[in-house]
């Protein structure tokens, strides 16, 4: 399941895949099946990511839960 909150960010942000897949030093086949949900984001991975949205972990990747 592709990682929504992920994409929004990164749309709102004007960014493109392979932006972000330079931003973290990695293919942009990796981070298309990352983004996608086909592949798991490191923790490391994870947290340049909200640094670079300048956002928690949470906003990013876990849904809220009532």
């Amino acid at each position: 399941m592709r990682n929504e909150k992920l994409y929004i960010a990164r749309r709102e942000q004007r960014l493109k895949q392979k932006d972000l897949a330079k931003k973290l030093r990695m293919s942009l086949d990796s981070y298309y099946r990352k983004e996608k949900g086909k592949a798991d984001f490191t923790q490391t991975e994870m947290m340049r990511l909200a640094k670079i949205f300048n956002c928690t972990l949470d906003d990013l990747f876990w849904e809220e839960t009532n």
